[in-house]
């Protein structure tokens, strides 16, 4: 049993490294066989195809920016906490997750571009995150109610998704160095003015 865990995880991490290194394309069952060191056989035992696998993988999700305890860290010693605050933090904690993940960055690209099995199962993955943070701010903070504060998300996540991905291909953007930690402190410093021009300067 040990060793078919074992082998499942070197066939999850490989699918994971290839995504990260060549994207979408090098997603192949002779690829991450040779990756993961084992025969492509035991792909098809374990996961049965390569859409099986792929949604095996997305359901993982530790690939993506992990916004766990945030709501509490940032409501601590403060009954009830700040709308403002809370939300500043899940979208700092996404922008810093996604910079640092470059399968997560692959899985973005991907959905863009093709619809498979993978893309798919991390959209509705990515989905179910989205609600659930949205719910524990609104559920946390019922001041939040007086705005629409999931549209206001999208449009924020959507902006910092875009520059992201751009900072991929451009060093700068409306002449913002987006390629440097300078250039992401002002976005980070734009976004945060912004929620709070939405949310109220005080944080409520």
């Amino acid at each position: 049993m040990r060793g078919k865990e074992e082998t499942r995880a070197k066939i999850l991490e490989a699918v994971g490294e290839i995504l990260s290194e060549e994207g979408f394309g090098g997603i192949r069952i002779n690829n991450i066989s040779r990756r993961a060191g084992v025969d492509k056989v035991l792909i098809y035992r374990y996961f049965g195809d390569l859409p099986g696998l792929l949604r095996e993988f997305a359901s993982r999700g530790d690939y993506w920016p992990s916004m766990d305890g945030l709501v509490e860290e940032v409501g601590e010693g403060r009954r009830p906490p700040r709308a403002a605050d809370l939300a500043v933090a899940l979208l700092k904690g996404y922008m810093r997750g996604l910079r640092d993940s470059p399968t997560a960055q692959e899985l973005l690209l991907g959905e863009l571009v093709s619809r498979n099995e993978l893309s798919e199962a991390s959209a509705r993955k990515r989905e179910r995150q989205g609600a659930d943070l949205i719910e524990a701010l609104v559920g946390a903070t019922p001041d939040a109610r007086a705005v629409d504060v999931t549209a206001m998300a999208a449009l924020l996540s959507a902006g910092l998704t875009f520059l992201m991905l751009r900072a991929r291909t451009s060093e700068a953007y409306l002449g913002i160095d987006i390629s440097s930690k300078e250039g992401w402190g002002r976005i980070e410093r734009a976004m945060e003015e912004l929620v709070r021009s939405v949310l109220g300067a005080d944080g409520r």
